[in-house]
């Protein structure tokens, strides 16, 4: 399939209409008349994905997380940006990213990850007005303790890579979500009634704050609420083109156990 081809498939599903104004979601390189017959989807390019794409001869690369954000003006070999642009055109791989579009739309990023904790009644919050976060019930009343347990269970993320402010003893019935850094929504979790708001990159004051108002708050890491975009955006593009899709295994995350 050609390039346009693609982008038609993707946004079929996330539109580039509802993205944030500050995102930049989209084809960040784009050969227009090449063949994309493998595609490797991956969370976002490093050098090991960039590597990996390369011996695995991909012709394009899909993303949740966009290569380019703030405006370019200059690409040098010894910026990091600039040297992933610098080996990605020299291969002919071209770049799709999915970012605020997946996190929103139906079936994206929210909607799978309320799935995968088996969440029922799932809806999008109605105090988020932007669309991102997601409510459910667990599916038998346990207490924070239990459910973090299970959520640790089914996410295969390991409690040490969690942070947890609140009563770790107080019955959870209604959850609510967000994936990567959506501690901006803790109020509209509260508004909902939540008994527990799930999200990544919580600072020390949103869960001081989430302390004294009384909501149980788990941070699961950016990018622990996030790798699931690889297999979700992966399985969607198997059942909609003829090409050869990818996942990488590349191990992106930042942080590491010490």
């Amino acid at each position: 399939m050609k390039p346009g081809e693609l982008e038609k498939i993707i946004e079929k599903r996330s539109s580039l209409d509802i993205q944030e104004a500050w995102d930049n979601s989209g084809f960040q390189i784009k050969f227009e008349d090449s063949e994309i017959n493998r595609v490797l989807v991956a969370l976002e390019v490093t050098s090991e994905v960039i590597d990996e794409a390369v011996e695995m001869k991909a012709d394009a690369i899909v993303t949740h997380h966009p290569l380019i954000f703030d405006s370019l003006k200059k690409v040098y070999s010894n910026n990091v940006t600039g040297n992933y642009i610098i080996k990605l055109i020299k291969n002919d791989i071209n770049v799709y990213s999915s970012h605020t579009p997946f996190d929103k739309c139906a079936g994206g990023n929210n909607d799978f990850l309320a799935g995968l904790l088996r969440l029922c009644d799932i809806k999008i919050m109605d105090s988020d007005k932007g669309g991102f976060c997601r409510t459910g019930f667990v599916d038998g009343q346990c207490s924070a303790a239990e459910y973090i347990e299970r959520i640790s269970d089914l996410l295969k993320i390991d409690k040490r890579m969690m942070s947890f402010a609140g009563d770790i003893n107080k019955s959870v019935n209604k959850v609510g979500l967000c994936t990567g850094a959506g501690a901006e929504f803790l109020e509209a979790a509260l508004l909902e009634d939540c008994d527990l708001f799930i999200t990544g990159d919580v600072k020390y004051h949103t869960a001081r704050l989430a302390r004294e108002l009384g909501l149980n708050l788990l941070d699961i890491g950016h990018y622990g609420s996030e790798r699931i975009f690889v297999r979700n955006m992966a399985d969607y593009l198997r059942k909609n083109t003829d090409s050869e899709i990818m996942e990488s295994t590349a191990d992106i995350n930042p942080f590491a156990f010490i």
